[in-house]
């Protein structure tokens, strides 16, 4: 009878284990999602404690580390799209001082806690002077960085610790007066 008792005991508490091993292998994922690479070997390895036969959380975790550079990439953009900046009046700008200014809002925004550093590479340093004009409001700070780019003809790369801002095409930029709008 104790066996019995005991047997029971047991088979209850592994679907326990598993669930919780299945909770832990879905906060890894949404970790991922979100460009958590932390929290993602966290809640993997965790999963894997809790039953080490689980195979999809060490195929992640593994991945974690060949994905890396994605992963951190697509938490930056995330990152910069949660914050909503109210007003955006950009006449005639510099792309680099519009850039320096939206990200003094994204700060502000953020109570500090997220710089977008913004950095433009081009050797020939016609993009950082390429006119933009941007009036919006309440509009999310990848929304105007998107707008801002797309005007002075560059592309945005994401990186753990900073935007890059490039020509498009990899080239120099165009003359600032050819691309103005």
């Amino acid at each position: 009878m104790k066996r019995l008792i005991l047997a029971l005991i047991a088979l209850t508490a592994i679907p326990a284990h598993a669930d919780k091993a299945a909770e832990m292998y879905q906060a890894g994922m949404a970790a991922v999602q979100n460009g958590d690479i932390q929290t993602a070997e966290t809640s993997f390895r965790e999963a894997l404690r809790l039953r080490p036969t689980y195979a999809d959380a060490r195929y992640q975790l593994s991945n974690l580390k060949s994905q890396r550079e994605a992963i951190v990439s697509r938490g930056r953009a995330k990152k910069l799209s949660q914050y909503t900046i109210d007003q955006v009046d950009f006449n005639k700008a510099p792309l680099s001082e519009a850039l320096a200014a939206l990200g003094v809002m994204v700060e502000e925004k953020s109570g500090k806690k997220f710089s977008p550093n913004f950095v433009v590479q081009d050797p020939t340093k016609q993009l950082g002077e390429t006119i933009v004009t941007v009036q919006v409001k309440g509009v999310p700070a990848s929304g105007i960085l998107d707008m801002l780019v797309s005007q002075a003809g560059a592309t945005v790369k994401y990186e753990e610790h900073a935007i890059i801002i490039k020509p498009a095409g990899g080239g120099g930029a165009a003359p600032p007066a050819a691309v103005a709008k």
